[in-house]
């Protein structure tokens, strides 16, 4: 068997001053040879890496301009279809449509332009049902299932209710919303009336 080394924590073998060099914050943190992460670290600002005549941006955010950019185009992708009344959103998701009345009202009373009106349809979304073995996992010895029949019924009963429920809420989904040719009609001979 091999002796172990011995060394004194007073030996020159211990420890030795080095000079070390690399990048460090304004705070004094020291990143090594990382200089993207010492500059993210220190600045507060940053120009926009995908087009620089964009406009500079706060750290720790994105920018602006590249995402209603990247949101145009996804919008401009997206499948169409003729609105025939069902519920559906503007693109952000910010108000939503029931019928045709609310969407008139809306245009009408905020002054919006058709041509930048962007409206998707929107997907239910439903109650999901409840798995007892998922709700009482906690409850139960490790590998156990429930056993009580009455309970068991009443899941069965509840998932059934659950079953026939309708929308809890909606949600914007990706086809875009062409409103029909009698609607924008409407509208303009509305803004007519208005005029005069």
């Amino acid at each position: 068997m091999p002796e172990e080394k011995v060394v004194m924590y007073e030996s020159p073998e211990a420890a030795s001053i080095q000079t070390v060099t690399g990048w460090v914050d304004p705070s004094g943190r020291f990143w090594g040879d990382n200089e993207h992460m010492a500059r993210y670290c220190g600045s507060t600002h940053r120009q926009c890496e995908k087009n620089p005549a964009h406009p500079i941006r706060k750290m720790g955010g994105w920018c602006e301009a590249c995402y209603a950019e990247s949101r145009a185009a996804k919008f401009s992708a997206m499948p169409t279809r003729i609105w025939a009344g069902e519920p559906i959103t503007d693109y952000n998701g910010d108000d939503y449509f029931f019928d045709e009345e609310s969407l008139r009202d809306h245009i009408i009373d905020n002054e919006i332009d058709l041509a930048d009106l962007k409206l998707v349809f929107c997907t239910p979304n439903y109650p999901r049902e409840i798995d007892p073995g998922d709700y009482f996992s906690d409850d139960l010895p490790e590998d156990g299932e429930i056993s009580d029949e009455q309970l068991l019924a009443a899941f069965d009963l509840v998932n059934e209710m659950i079953r026939r429920s309708p929308p809890l809420s909606w949600s914007p989904s990706n086809e875009a919303v062409e409103l029909p040719q009698p609607f924008i009609d409407m509208i303009a001979q509305e803004r007519l009336e208005a005029m005069e």
